[in-house]
């Protein structure tokens, strides 16, 4: 970062550059399609990526919250029936997307078109079963956090950590498996025991890819500047969260979500921060059950300037107003993400 390579243009940047959204959730393309729409992933969400020019966005389809599973506790059921939405969304001859599940499929260049990692949000879809991890990589999944906020079969969730849980057996099972497939092993909402757990029996790069700096504002979500470096030491990549309770500030501002940048970027190098992204503004009601650290009831919290990612230029221009150099910002916006990916998927 300096400010003696100023970027002039940092829409023609935006446009030039791979840009990736660490994590979405399905929620918009369940919601939606339990309202009657044919294809709210056409219709809806791919006009908003390709805005934004997102070229990779990592799509949890299955997880551990009920709204995953449709509001139903078949969870796995509900993984299989929202991966089927997305391929039919997806071979619809109007819709310019696809499904990525090897590292030749990565995009190279920016050309328009969204593409999709599919990932879970937590392991409660596997039902305690390595032969469910299979199946769903057979799938096309890709990617997987262990955990999500609550306890589920392969460990503790960040809304039990003062029980100092970390992976269960299965647990360890499931990511040394996730390992030897080609998935990524992301480690966003886990407990702090269960990510240290999780370092210490798995070998490749592990990502948060969606979670803030505690050092800059103190919430359970955000990860200690320790973790921080320890991912980093194993080549992995934190995803800044877009959510204004993680981002902290008042108002919650895209500066602050810049001053999360800014602390990453001199902890551990620009190599290892991305932009993880979880916009909440479309994604329909959530149901009122839900363990989140925020009330479902109300508007969904954003930052104003970055609602949805149709503004993700705002971010790039943001990054640059601070600073950072085309090559910097090129890696913190999509790079960095790519790379990872590239070490860990199939060829």
């Amino acid at each position: 970062m300096t400010t003696t390579q100023q970027v002039d243009d940092p829409a023609a940047l935006h446009r030039d550059s791979l840009v990736v959204e660490a994590h979405r959730d399905c929620y918009e393309q369940i919601h939606w399609s339990n309202m009657g729409e044919e294809n709210p992933v056409r219709d809806r969400l791919l006009p908003r990526l390709s805005a934004g020019g997102v070229d990779l966005v990592v799509y949890a389809v299955g997880g551990d919250t009920i709204a995953h599973s449709n509001g139903r506790d078949k969870k796995l059921l509900a993984t299989i029936e929202n991966i089927e939405g997305l391929n039919a969304a997806c071979a619809d001859p109007g819709t310019r997307t696809g499904i990525v599940t090897r590292s030749a499929e990565l995009p190279g260049a920016p050309d328009g078109i969204p593409r999709f990692l599919l990932h879970l949000e937590g392991g409660s879809p596997l039902e305690g079963s390595l032969a469910a991890l299979d199946a769903l990589f057979r799938l096309g999944v890709r990617s997987m956090q262990p955990t999500w906020n609550v306890r589920n079969e392969l460990g503790d969730g960040v809304h039990e950590r003062d029980s100092g849980g970390g992976l269960t057996r299965f647990g360890v099972d499931a990511v040394r498996r996730m390992e030897r497939l080609g998935m990524m092993v992301d480690l966003s909402h886990i407990s702090e025991s269960g990510f240290w757990h999780t370092l210490r029996v798995t070998e490749g790069p592990v990502v948060v890819t969606h979670a803030n700096a505690r050092a800059v504002f103190e919430h359970p979500r955000n990860l200690s500047d320790e973790q921080v470096r320890a991912l980093a030491e194993r080549g992995g990549v934190v995803g800044v969260h877009t959510l204004p309770i993680y981002v902290g500030g008042e108002p919650p501002k895209l500066s602050g979500l810049i001053d999360h940048v800014v602390h990453f970027v001199e902890l551990v190098g620009v190599e290892h921060v991305g932009f993880g992204g979880d916009f909440v503004a479309c994604d329909g009601p959530r149901p009122g059950r839900e363990a989140l650290f925020h009330d479902p009831r109300k508007a969904p919290p954003v930052l104003d300037e970055l609602v949805e990612a149709d503004q993700m230029a705002n971010f790039t221009a943001a990054l640059a107003q601070r600073g950072f150099t085309a090559a910097e910002i090129r890696a913190l916006i999509g790079g960095n993400f790519l790379r990872v990916l590239r070490a860990v998927l199939p060829e």
